[in-house]
């Protein structure tokens, strides 16, 4: 289950923007930035999984305009999370 943002909605960076609910966990998911939710990905009304499935592609959750770009410089790349999952395991 998904729990998506109301388009229109401001959102703060690392503020839960929405839920996802899986068999064995509840999950906030957190705005990478700041702005305003522009769009949300209705699919996964009906199909939550592809967020596991195509997390970069037809997985996404929302589409946000943001108030201040240079908060993207805070934000890890996809190679660096990946080295820090793996040094950091839960």
């Amino acid at each position: 289950y998904v729990e998506l943002p109301a388009v229109g909605r401001k959102v703060k960076q690392m503020q839960p923007i929405a839920v996802v609910e899986s068999v064995k966990s509840v999950s906030d998911i957190f705005a990478p930035v700041s702005g305003e939710v522009m769009e949300v990905n209705q699919a996964l009304e009906a199909t939550p999984e592809l967020i596991n499935k195509d997390a970069f592609g037809e997985g996404w959750i929302a589409k946000i305009k943001m108030d201040d770009p240079s908060e993207l410089d805070g934000l890890m790349t996809a190679e660096v999370y990946e080295e820090h999952i793996k040094a950091n395991p839960h």
